[in-house]
């Protein structure tokens, strides 16, 4: 694969932990795929690169008995149409076993504005779906159409909720917290920006850097996302840690300035999250970090930013975890 191709691949998809990337040209040949998405699907890259997906998972059929198409990416490269963050459950390549996936795909058009490069961006949630069944059904309801209010008006937001939400149960895990605090971890991460729906889309997608007054718009969603949960009952800690989540370790955050352990400890693990997870992104202002990058600026503000004690474990989770796409994807152009 070309180097200009891997560039482009590297500026379109969310870089960061827990995301398989496979990308795919007209004729549904596989041209990159990464560790990940090997791990995720049970498959060795030399089996599948350069050869075609359909005829390989599916017996050369586009579509299933139903009608569908063989998945999101199948679905994208013969029609051109873009997704973001479909919930499907699709059967592991490698395996005989189904797993729930939230994919994304985006096309790579040539120079003439022909699609040329279908890029799927692949996150396992079955342990999302399996907190969700824990949870009350209304409750979840609840949180989805919230999700849902927020993806309609900016879905940069609705993408880094989820990235936050894999970040934060992957931490939490590392850390062999309760099964009741990675819930709790998982369902912050899913509704931190909340307090956003009620922002103006010119401000959201502001593609230059934000007035004072702008900015201080902003800084009032932590506070607003509280308010609204806490007309659940049963979300009064959820809100609590919401609330929290842009407070500083040095005490010069918002909305109350609170300092060091006085900040909920989901809402400090948050902090780290949400910060590396909008460093690493494509956003439409400013160019992406990359994962070395975004950590060095996670161990710089230890102290001040970032709570010191978790910020090292963050760094070691990452690093052990080393599912960096853009590393990979230099890897396989050198």
């Amino acid at each position: 694969m070309k180097k200009d191709i891997a560039y482009r691949i590297a500026q379109t998809i969310q870089t960061g932990l827990l995301h398989g990337v496979l990308v795919i040209d007209q004729e549904f040949k596989s041209v990159f795929l990464n560790h990940a998405l090997c791990d995720m699907w049970k498959i060795e890259q030399q089996d599948v690169l350069y050869r075609s997906v359909v005829d390989i998972f599916y017996n050369g059929n586009l579509k299933k008995v139903s009608g569908d198409y063989q998945g999101p990416l199948i679905q994208t490269m013969a029609t051109g149409q873009e997704l973001s963050a479909c919930e499907v459950y699709l059967n592991v390549p490698g395996s005989r076993e189904s797993k729930w996936f939230l994919v994304s795909t985006f096309i790579l058009r040539d120079e003439n504005g022909l699609p040329e490069y279908a890029v799927g961006n692949y996150i396992v949630i079955d342990k999302f779906k399996m907190f969700e069944t824990k949870l009350d059904a209304v409750n979840m309801n609840i949180i989805k159409a919230f999700c849902k209010a927020i993806g309609v008006r900016d879905m940069y937001t609705m993408q880094h909720s989820e990235n936050v939400a894999a970040l934060i149960v992957g931490l939490t895990e590392y850390m062999k917290l309760s099964a009741s605090e990675v819930t709790m971890a998982y369902l912050a991460g899913i509704v931190h920006d909340v307090g956003k729906i009620g922002i103006s889309e010119e401000i959201l997608n502001k593609p230059s850097r934000l007035t004072e007054a702008e900015y201080e718009i902003i800084k009032r969603h932590p506070r607003k996302g509280a308010d609204i949960l806490q007309e659940v009952e049963e979300f009064a800690a959820l809100a609590q840690i919401v609330r929290h989540h842009h407070e500083r370790y040095d005490g010069k955050g918002y909305p109350l300035g609170l300092q060091g352990e006085s900040i909920p400890w989901i809402s400090r693990m948050l902090t780290i999250c949400d910060a590396y997870d909008a460093m690493t992104s494509m956003r439409c202002y400013c160019e992406p970090h990359s994962i070395e990058e975004a950590l060095i600026e996670i161990k710089e503000c230890a102290g001040r930013q970032f709570d010191p004690f978790l910020s090292g474990i963050f760094i070691d989770f990452i690093r052990e975890c080393n599912f960096e796409v853009g590393n990979q994807l230099a890897a396989e152009n050198t």
